[in-house]
């Protein structure tokens, strides 16, 4: 990803993550796709180091602990991801979290209260329940979304 003055910030959710760097993964291509567009775009990547644990310890179990170190290395170096620390978020996150169904994951009320402290509607991840509380995913175009 390239940057410029005009960056696309993104937060991105493990969901996203995975279907990224997993290609068995359902979503996979489809991550692809928003991927590319985050490239030419100049998109920036944020990730709480909530999910870069949470990323890490799925990767593991799917992938082997040496290719999961592998990834995080890459993450913690490729300055088009910005790994943040977000215990301030917690906070705004549990409230979030008491209003959400059971299915709902306290990580994804992390990525959320992320979101809106950096003023972004969009959220690299797959669940539904960012959609349903109105975020998106970044935009694709029609040809990348049908891969």
């Amino acid at each position: 990803m390239r940057k410029t003055d005009t960056q696309t910030l993104v937060i991105a959710d493990t969901s996203g993550l995975i279907s990224l760097l997993v290609d068995t993964d359902a979503n996979h291509h489809k991550a692809l796709a928003q991927s590319g567009e985050l490239d030419k775009n100049s998109g920036t990547i944020v990730l709480s180091s909530h999910v870069f644990t949470e990323l890490m310890n799925v990767l593991g179990k799917k992938l082997g602990h040496d290719k999961a170190v592998r990834i995080g290395q890459h993450l913690l170096t490729d300055p088009n991801y910005l790994i943040l620390e977000s215990d301030k978020e917690l906070k705004e996150a549990l409230e979030r979290f008491s209003k959400q169904p059971a299915s709902v994951s306290f990580t994804d009320c992390i990525v959320m209260a992320l979101a809106d402290r950096y003023g972004t509607k969009l959220i690299f991840g797959f669940d539904e329940v960012f959609r349903k509380n109105g975020y998106r995913l970044p935009e694709t175009t029609e040809k990348q979304q049908a891969a």
